[in-house]
């Protein structure tokens, strides 16, 4: 295959055999501290093939070392499940992943891996800024990147200072993307030929060198329009990366050098490595460099006129990505279908043309005869242009207030996920236990909404929630929160009446993240294997969901003299809302139920 001559057979071989070497260690290793960098070191063998087996191995070695309460290997093995979040685009998991890494990381003074940590952090705010550029998410990274810098900086790490300076530069020229501040891309060039000196003057970083080359040649592509340039420094980091390996690099390589060929208006070249691209991103199996393979393919298709390739790649990037739910977005694929359908019909607009002038000498001469008849015909012709004309300003302005709607899900979704990502860090400040406690919980409750607008703006239907992937990812989200290991746990979702007016759904979610999380908190006390059932079915006149878990039970006594817990005030609030009856059953575990009237449903 392709990608196999770019990295070459042997390093693919050498990477296998240290897997499996390290696989055979384990079948016979005692469950130890080495284990747990056993299992470390196995994750990171993946990081370009498999996240998967990033997210396995890291696993069973977060689970050892807590075991073993051994603290640094837990911290490693979250920052490896952190990076398959953020491949995997769960950024608020992959950001608690590395903010609890960092907590162990500094009480046991361990500057450098926390550096690396808050260095992680700030790509994760790159990805979240996404194609939109959200401005604040940019600007936490650039706020991570400087601490991450004074950090290395405070130890001597010159590797690490210029591994911040590119991240850096990474995220100014985000910003100079936007046309009001072309000007940061001279401060993203400033900060890369610094740590460009850096690592010649001191030997050090020199794995970064490709990566720098790269990005300075972005400068030189998008701000400079120096495309010869460009091509320099992008087969110089080429060369590098197959020289190391470096399949992620690679992919980034191909694509800008393919950029470089459309600017120089050959589109031939373009096409050969948008090619390389998106065979080094389908090895990789990470979605955000699929997307920009698939925007590279569909750049060189259009600059070579096939538009109907072209837009097949546009819109295999635009389902991965999330910011592309936006008008002017929408509008672009408008105009490409438009150009695709213009070339692939000329023939037949030619032949439309001739025959309407024909038509046009046989209606002159039926006008001149039946002057009235012609009247009444012009009358009507203008009649039914403003009616055609009409309908398609309703219909521009139905698909216009569609893509408004899903563009305002999606923002209260981001804005939900900030505030649940400022409540998480809150946790990290407050000693509290009580405090972190309820913060915790404030957070889950954000999070239940936000999963009905995340669901809302990737659908067709704009106000009905398909509640069986929505309590599916709400039970299972809460279930790894509480520290439940989805192998031991059992957990059941059964839906009749899938789908759901947001007014109902959200309300519902709600309902079910209160009893869900008290389940979670204080059911499975000495219960070997844990079980919770959420239903949701329907009647004839009414929905009934319930929520039974095989715990201890509950004391229906002290559940009932539980007037100041906020859980219970939002639960029977939430009930009144929907005219819902609520039922307690202590038998064998614990069954809510909640009996909502159709009518209001």
């Amino acid at each position: 295959m392709l990608l196999l001559c770019n990295v070459g057979p042997a390093h693919t071989q050498d990477r296998l055999a240290k897997q499996d070497s390290i696989r055979k260690l384990l079948a016979t290793h005692p469950d130890d501290s080495s284990k747990v960098k056993l299992l470390n070191s196995l994750a990171s063998t993946f990081y370009q093939t498999s996240s998967d087996s990033i997210r396995y191995y890291s696993s069973l070695a977060v689970q050892l070392a807590q075991q073993l309460s051994y603290r640094r290997g837990e911290a490693d093995a979250e920052a490896h499940q952190a990076a398959y979040y953020r491949i995997k685009g769960d950024y608020t998991t992959a950001l608690n992943k590395l903010l609890h890494g960092i907590k162990i990381y500094e009480e046991q003074h361990a500057i450098a891996p926390a550096a690396d940590n808050y260095l992680d952090i700030a790509q994760v705010y790159k990805d979240m800024g996404g194609d939109s550029r959200t401005m604040e998410y940019i600007n936490k990274g650039i706020d991570y990147s400087k601490y991450a810098y004074n950090l290395f900086n405070s130890i001597h790490d010159t590797a690490g200072m210029v591994e911040s300076l590119n991240m850096c530069g990474i995220l100014y020229r985000d910003i100079g993307k936007t046309n009001s501040r072309k000007h940061y891309y001279d401060s993203a060039f400033a900060v890369y030929t610094k740590a460009v000196t850096m690592v010649e003057l001191s030997g050090k970083g020199k794995k970064s060198t490709s990566k720098l080359y790269n990005n300075i040649s972005q400068v030189y592509n998008e701000y400079w329009k120096n495309y010869d340039k460009a091509l320099e420094y992008l087969f110089k980091a080429e060369a590098l990366n197959k020289q190391n390996h470096n399949l992620s690099s690679l992919s980034y390589n191909y694509g800008n050098i393919s950029l470089a060929y459309t600017q120089l208006n050959q589109p031939a070249q373009a096409l050969v490595f948008a090619r390389k691209m998106l065979e080094t991103s389908r090895q990789l199996e990470r979605p955000e460099r699929m997307r920009n393979a698939y925007n590279s393919m569909h750049n060189a298709f259009a600059a070579a006129g096939r538009y109907d390739s072209a837009l097949h790649y546009y819109k295999l990037a635009d389902v991965l990505d999330d910011s592309l739910n936006n008008v002017a977005k929408t509008n672009e694929v408008v105009d490409l279908q438009t150009k695709y359908e213009t070339g692939k019909k000329n023939s037949e607009i030619q032949r439309l043309y001739t025959e309407s002038l024909a038509k046009n000498k046989q209606i002159i001469i039926l006008v001149s005869a039946l002057v009235i008849f012609a009247l009444l015909t012009a009358c009507m012709v203008w009649l039914y242009h403003r009616i055609k004309k009409q309908r398609q300003e309703i219909t521009n302005q139905s698909k216009r207030l569609e893509i408004m709607m899903k563009e305002l899900h999606h923002r209260v979704k981001n804005n939900l996920q900030i505030v649940s990502s400022l409540l998480s860090l809150q946790t990290y400040k407050v000693q509290d236990e009580e405090a972190v406690l309820v913060l915790k919980e404030s957070q889950q409750r954000v999070q239940a909404m936000s999963f009905i607008h995340q669901r809302l703006y990737k659908t067709e239907s704009l106000t009905a929630v398909n509640m069986k992937e929505y309590l599916t990812d709400l039970a299972e989200s809460l279930v790894s929160s509480y520290g439940f290991n989805r192998d031991d746990f059992d957990l059941y979702i059964t839906v009749e009446k899938e789908m759901l007016d947001i007014d109902k759904a959200l309300p519902i979610g709600l309902i079910i993240n209160e009893i869900v999380t008290n389940a979670l908190k204080y059911a499975y006390k000495e219960i070997n294997r844990p079980a919770l059932h959420v239903t949701l079915t329907e009647e004839d006149t009414k929905l009934v969901c319930a929520i039974k878990d095989n715990g201890i039970g509950i004391d229906e006594q002290q559940w009932k003299q539980k007037k100041n817990s906020f859980g219970k005030q939002l639960i029977t609030a939430l009930c009144k809302q929907l005219r819902a009856q609520q039922t307690l059953v202590v038998n064998e575990g614990t069954q809510f139920t909640i009996t909502i009237p159709k009518q209001v449903a």
